[in-house]
């Protein structure tokens, strides 16, 4: 399989159709009044293989904010998969900080990245240019189980002889976290099974290969019909007419914290010292997607519309801030978890 893909392939899931530029964003200066910036085709690094909920998410935003940007040239994905995402991440880091580089990926992954001091470099050489979709995490069972609330699983571990298994996508992932401070939390007998990417954790689980799949909501789609979702670790369904599942903190004895996953897009902090106004618009662009006819289109076709939710560059990094104090008081766990495997 190539490494590079046109974004716009007319293949992509039924067809992204053509709509006019949404509304500017305060501030924002089309293309034809600023400089020539970009200048040649922007691509957008992703440290996964192609399929998967990243891919997916990316291939809904990117065209549309390719219009608002005054892109002129087709876009390209690039696929760096391995060690969690951190080759991506790294090779990204080495790229022209011309403001043509784009590092897309879920927050959660930036946090554990420094947390487990992953990288050589601080934190404060990526900067975020915002997120556009958060997706809460929901625990999955295959349809058929015998489970219908989250509070029964975790009755039924504490039952059995053996622990339950939960599928996860990676050591380390938003997924393997959640999985933890609900086991750490509850006290439930359950043992953390990784899985090589998302899309294989979730087909675990239709497969009944696992008793559990620990996911993202609207990246776990591909399998609806097959799987139901027993517990979502937010306060509301965004999406209650696809899956029911009932709110941790309605059914649990304990406060398990809110888990989300944004999913953002970033430069390296170079272009914002070397190409501020290639920053400034890579942000006002972004900030204008969000309102644009394309995005709205795009996002109702794949069901993604109640997912929608902007993050400026500064409540991504607040985030990532926040996570960063839930990974400390877990990282221990996790860590057992990995040297189980």
């Amino acid at each position: 399989m190539r490494n590079d893909r046109l974004i716009n392939r007319r293949t992509f899931l039924g067809g992204v159709g053509a709509a006019a530029a949404g509304a500017m964003a305060p501030g924002f200066v089309p293309n034809a009044l600023a400089d020539k910036f970009p200048s040649k085709s922007v691509i957008g690094m992703m440290g996964f293989p192609p399929g998967g909920g990243l891919e997916r998410s990316s291939r809904v935003f990117f065209p549309a904010w390719m219009k608002t940007l005054g892109a002129t040239r087709p876009s390209k994905f690039t696929f760096l998969p391995g060690a969690g995402g951190l080759i991506g991440f790294n090779k990204w880091k080495r790229s022209p900080a011309d403001g043509h580089y784009i590092h897309l990926i879920p927050l959660n992954y930036i946090a554990w990245y420094f947390e487990l001091e992953k990288v050589k470099w601080p934190r404060s050489e990526v900067s975020y240019v915002g997120s556009f979709f958060t997706d809460p995490d929901i625990l999955l069972v295959k349809k058929d189980a015998k489970w219908n609330t989250i509070d029964e699983f975790v009755k039924d571990s504490k039952k059995s002889k053996k622990p339950l298994t939960v599928g996860v996508s990676s050591p380390f992932s938003s997924t393997h976290t959640v999985t933890t401070v609900l086991r750490e939390m509850t006290g439930a007998n359950i043992k953390t099974v990784f899985f090589k990417g998302g899309s294989k954790s979730r087909n675990a689980v239709a497969g009944g290969h696992v008793d559990a799949t620990m996911a993202p909501y609207w990246s776990a789609l591909h399998v609806y019909g097959l799987v139901k979702a027993i517990g979502i670790f937010a306060d509301k369904n965004p999406a209650p007419d696809l899956w029911q599942p009932v709110p941790v903190n309605q059914v649990l004895d304990v406060k398990i914290p809110t888990m989300l996953e944004p999913y953002s897009a970033q430069v390296v902090t170079d272009v914002k010292r070397k190409n501020p106004d290639h920053y400034k618009k890579l942000v006002d662009s972004y900030r204008a997607m969000m309102d644009s006819k394309e995005l709205k289109q795009t996002a109702k076709k794949q069901k993604m519309t109640r997912f929608l939710k902007y993050l400026s560059p500064a409540e991504c990094d607040k985030f990532i801030k926040d996570y960063l104090v839930l990974l400390k008081d877990f990282k221990p766990a996790m860590e057992r978890d990995i040297k189980g495997m």
